[in-house]
């Protein structure tokens, strides 16, 4: 498996070989122009200067002793610029020379009585090579003939030195290698900086986002700079985290959604169930319990002493009590359709907790009323309302004990109208919250309730298109809050 490297180590090792190539051969290839032009430079200069004596060498040329002894006396003060020459009479004889040999002059001396122009000869070879390089002889050869009012009088030979143009390349690539260090160092270290402002960093800051909304954070962003790309990917990627955000909110609400949806459909199913209960209950209890009930009507009315009278009294409550059972079963799983009215659910809220106190239900307790002047009116069975309302007054009063508050108060919020029943009564466990409205559950204790108040009076709230929610504290009270749909007005 090969290693992998980070972002910033294998750019700044491309940077550096591309930036150390680029100067590397861009710095030769002007040393090497540079050092072209002084050998052509130097090359002309020679032959200029080889022109100039040989015209010298040439002019009344008297006798090959003359043109000898004037070739000592000028070239001698050249000899730091020739470093050798032979001179050639008309014979071609060497005449005088310096440093050179007639074995070191061309073989074809004949061909000079010929031609007018002069011969040159460079030899010179250039290296790439920056150290340890020692240079080799460079000369430049120029052999022309000397001639006098046209006449062949003899042959010059003088050859220049190149070997200083080496010396002097030789140092200024050293010193080209030195400036391309350094500038290659200075365009790395900017080049890094720019690039992880530019570049390192927020991909950085990408991928440390990357793995908080991998960890399921949602709720960050990166901020849009830096080039163009960059900053079109993090754009993107913004987008990307906003999407995730929006379908996560999306699959939430299904989520909701489908659990309602589950929840009402238990409920259905346990309502269905309760409704073949009571029909069952219905057809075998409601005969009996009729003739019962006569029985024990006639029975009363045919016996003389009081003390058997009040036991058939007593009977026939607890026969009631049956009788009622079954039309809560009854009304609870097949409530009887009746046509809505318009009214104001002040007014029945109103007249609901004037009926429970008239009654002395709520004796002991501290009642407050917060109904406002008016509500929205609703379009719903106004006795329905009502025994929802009493339903929860009553809820209350059981919840509570002589000096508790029991508060009815109404209000709207974005349109819908609201009943609430608050008191400061013993509470309800979250675990017992969860199975309220459930059929035959209760809270109440000593055959106080059959846990079909609450199931009643939502399906009713339901039914009128509202909804009825429940907000409780252990030893801190409870809150019912009734959710009435307005009329709609044309």
């Amino acid at each position: 498996m090969s290693r992998v490297v980070g972002l910033r180590t294998e750019i700044l090792v491309n940077l550096t070989i591309l930036v150390g190539a680029a100067l590397l051969f861009a710095g030769f290839l002007l040393l090497k122009l540079t050092e072209k032009e002084l050998v052509t430079q130097r090359v002309s200069n020679a032959v200029d200067m080889a022109e100039v004596l040989a015209r010298a060498l040439a002019g009344d040329a008297e006798s090959p002793e003359v043109m000898t002894g004037r070739a000592h006396s000028l070239l001698k003060p050249l000899s730091s610029q020739i470093e050798s020459w032979i001179l050639y009479d008309s014979d071609l004889q060497p005449a005088a020379s310096f440093q050179l040999t007639s074995h070191d002059s061309p073989g074809d001396l004949a061909r000079f009585r010929f031609v007018e122009e002069p011969v040159v000869v460079v030899d010179y070879a250039s290296g790439w090579l920056p150290f340890n390089q020692e240079p080799a002889a460079g000369e430049v050869s120029v052999t022309l003939p000397l001639r006098d009012q046209r006449k062949f009088v003899g042959i010059f030979q003088a050859r220049f030195s190149l070997g200083d143009i080496r010396l002097r390349v030789q140092s200024a690539r050293q010193l080209v290698l030195l400036y391309v260090a350094m500038y290659g160092l200075t365009l790395v270290v900017f080049g890094l900086y720019l690039l992880g402002r530019n570049v390192v960093r927020p991909i950085r800051h990408l991928q440390e986002l990357t793995q908080s909304v991998a960890g399921g954070n949602l709720e960050a962003s990166l901020e849009v700079s830096g080039p163009r790309e960059i900053a079109d990917l993090t754009e993107s990627f913004n987008r990307m985290i906003s999407s995730l955000r929006q379908s996560r909110e999306e699959t939430r609400t299904h989520i909701i959604s489908l659990q309602k949806v589950n929840d009402e459909l238990i409920r259905s199913e346990k309502m269905a169930s309760v409704g073949h209960l009571a029909a069952g209950m219905a057809h075998e209890i409601g005969n009996p319990l009729g003739a019962i009930v006569g029985y024990l009507e006639l029975l009363k009315a045919e016996l003389p002493e009081a003390g058997q009278r009040d036991l058939t009294d007593r009977s026939l409550v607890e026969a009631g009590r049956i009788d009622r059972l079954v039309r809560e079963l009854l009304d609870f799983a097949a409530p009887t359709p009746c046509r809505g009215e318009a009214f104001d659910p002040v007014a029945v809220a109103a007249e609901s907790l004037e009926l429970l106190q008239n009654q002395g239900a709520l004796e002991g307790r501290k009642v407050d009323c917060q109904l406002p002047g008016r509500l929205p009116c609703v379009e719903m069975v106004r006795h329905r309302l009502q025994q929802v309302l009493v339903n929860l007054l009553i809820n209350a009063r059981d919840a509570t004990v002589d000096g508790d508050l029991i508060c009815l108060a109404g209000g709207v919020d974005q349109g819908a109208p609201w009943l609430s029943v608050r008191d400061t009564g013993s509470g309800i466990a979250p675990e017992a919250r969860v199975h309220l409205f459930d059929p035959f559950y209760t809270t109440k204790t000593s055959g106080r309730g059959r846990g079909l108040g609450l199931a009643i009076c939502q399906r009713i709230i339901e039914e009128a298109g509202g909804s009825i929610e429940v907000s409780s504290e252990p030893g801190r009270g409870s809150e019912f809050r009734i959710w009435l749909k307005p009329m709609e007005t044309e």
